[in-house]
Order: structure tokens, then sequence, then C-alpha cells
């Protein structure tokens, strides 16, 4: 059975400081993963795990050279780790950069599975809503602006789900605060 939250928490609550170093340690060994979110975390270093999401971006969607592989659940799951840690300007770019190569890629390449499209628009949306949370001044407008006018034409109403999140957004941006 998997160790629960609570589990955890009481498990690591009863261990002395050795013990929780050696178990630090023991993580650090464990994967390359681990080693990434562990500097990202205590050191407040990030570019390991931004790294490895640009990796991941290059092999689901690149644009040159081989083929792209189309899959994208290795792209997630490095997004999901630097979203972790990242500051919200730096996530919404990380966010951002996601969709940008999904689109890229729809140039070159053109259609792809379905799935794909949904991924993308879940991540826009969330870029978006992280965008919300910015100062006015900080969201990169230019950028989205460009990324909706890039993602028009494609299939499954995907250029509309774009498009469509964009205009919400703005929309909700001009709403007075009570």
């Amino acid at each position: 059975m998997a160790l629960t939250l609570t589990q955890l928490r009481q498990t690591l609550g009863d261990m002395d400081a050795p013990e929780l170093r050696e178990v630090l340690v023991a993580l650090y060994r464990a994967s390359a993963d681990n080693k990434r979110q562990l500097a990202a975390l205590l050191e407040g270093d990030h570019s390991g795990l931004l790294d490895r999401l640009e990796t991941e971006l290059e092999k689901a969607f690149r644009t040159s050279g081989r083929l792209p592989t189309m899959k994208v659940g290795g792209a997630k799951k490095a997004l999901a780790a630097y979203l972790k840690v990242a500051a919200p300007a730096d996530a919404l770019d990380a966010e951002l950069r996601y969709v940008e190569a999904g689109v890229m890629c729809l140039h070159a390449y053109g259609d792809w599975p379905e799935n794909n499209y949904g991924s993308m628009e879940g991540v826009f949306e969330a870029a978006l809503k992280r965008a919300a949370t910015l100062d006015l001044k900080d969201i990169p407008f230019k950028r989205l602006e460009r990324l909706v006018s890039n993602a028009g034409g494609f299939g499954y109403g995907f250029s509309d789900q774009i498009t469509y999140q964009y205009d919400e957004f703005l929309e909700k941006l001009e709403e007075p605060e009570d």
C-alpha cells in the first residue's frame, strides 16, 4: 500500500536530524528528477528543471531534424515539476513556451492526435489564470496575441478554443473589482 501524505508527515516527525538527512540523500541518489527537484527546493537553482523542460519540449515538438514524437507526457511532467518551484512570471513563461512549441510543431508538421490539442488548451488556460494574478504591466500581451494568432486554422476546434480562452481572459481583466 502506498504511503499517504499524513503517514509521511507522521513518520518524518518521528525522525531525528541524521535520519532525515539519510532519507534526503537516498532520494537524491534515486533519480535525476529527484536531484533537480532537491536543487530547486534547497538551493533555489531551477536551471535543471528548466533544462529538463526544454529537452522534453524539443523531443515532443521539435520542428527541425528528426520528427517530433508528439507524445506530450514527458513535457507535461517536466512542466509540472518546474511550476512547483518557479516564480509566477517564470511559470507563465514556461507554460507559454509549452503552447508555443506545440503551435510551431503544428505549423511544421500539420495535424496531430486530438488529445494533444486538449493538452495545449489546458496549459494555455492555466497560463491565462496565472497571468491574471500578475500586475497588468507584467502580462506579456503581445506574446499572448501572437500565440493566439499563430494558433489559428487548426482542427478539432483548437483555434476557436484558444481564441475563446484569450477573449474571456481579456474580458475578466476589464471587469471592475468590487
